[in-house]
C-alpha cells in the first residue's frame, strides 16, 4: 500500500542572519539589483523601487525591517522578485515586490511531517508569518501579505 506524501515546493532564501522560506509559486525571478529609485522620508526598510520588466517594484530590506543595519545596495546585490498576492487592495498597486538577498537561494520539497512550529521562538519580525523547524533547523516563513501592506503604506 502506497502512502500519500504531499509536499510543497519552497525556495529557501538566505539572508544575512536568517533563512526564510516562501512557496516556489510566489517567486517570479532572482535578479541583480540596479537603478534603484529612492524616495525621501521613507523608512529604512524601503530601499526604493526598481524597474523590472516594465513594472515599478518596491525593493525591501528584511534586515532593516527587523531593526538591523543594512548593507549598501550595489551592482553585486541580488534580490528575489515575488508576486505580491495579498488579500488586501494593495495588489493592484504592488503586483510584485523585491527583497534583498545575501546568499544563493535553494529549492526544496517539504512534507507536513518535516515542518514543526518553533514554540521556543519569541522574536517577532514584521515580515515573518511564523517561525518553524524543518528537519530540526530553524527557518522563518516569509509573510508576503505583510510585505504588500508595508509597501502600500509607503504609497499612501
Amino acid at each position: 500500500m502506497a502512502i500519500d506524501q504531499q509536499s510543497i515546493k519552497c525556495v529557501i532564501l538566505t539572508l544575512r542572519k536568517e533563512n526564510v522560506i516562501v512557496p516556489n509559486s510566489l517567486v517570479a525571478e532572482i535578479i541583480s539589483v540596479k537603478d534603484v529609485q529612492s524616495i525621501e522620508n521613507a523608512p529604512n526598510w524601503y530601499l526604493g523601487s526598481l524597474n523590472w520588466r516594465g513594472a515599478d517594484v518596491p525593493l525591501l530590506s528584511f534586515e532593516a525591517a527587523g531593526g538591523d543595519d543594512i548593507s549598501k545596495v550595489n551592482l553585486n546585490t541580488q534580490a528575489v522578485v515575488l508576486y505580491g498576492v495579498g488579500g488586501g487592495g494593495g495588489i493592484k498597486d504592488h503586483p510584485y515586490l523585491a527583497l534583498v538577498m545575501s546568499g544563493v537561494p535553494h529549492v526544496s520539497h517539504f512534507t507536513r511531517e518535516q515542518i514543526k512550529r518553533d514554540g521556543d521562538s519569541i522574536d517577532k519580525h514584521p515580515m515573518i508569518a511564523e517561525k518553524v523547524r524543518i528537519n530540526g533547523a530553524s527557518v522563518s516563513i516569509l509573510d508576503v501579505d505583510a510585505m504588500v501592506e508595508m509597501a502600500d503604506s509607503i504609497a499612501a
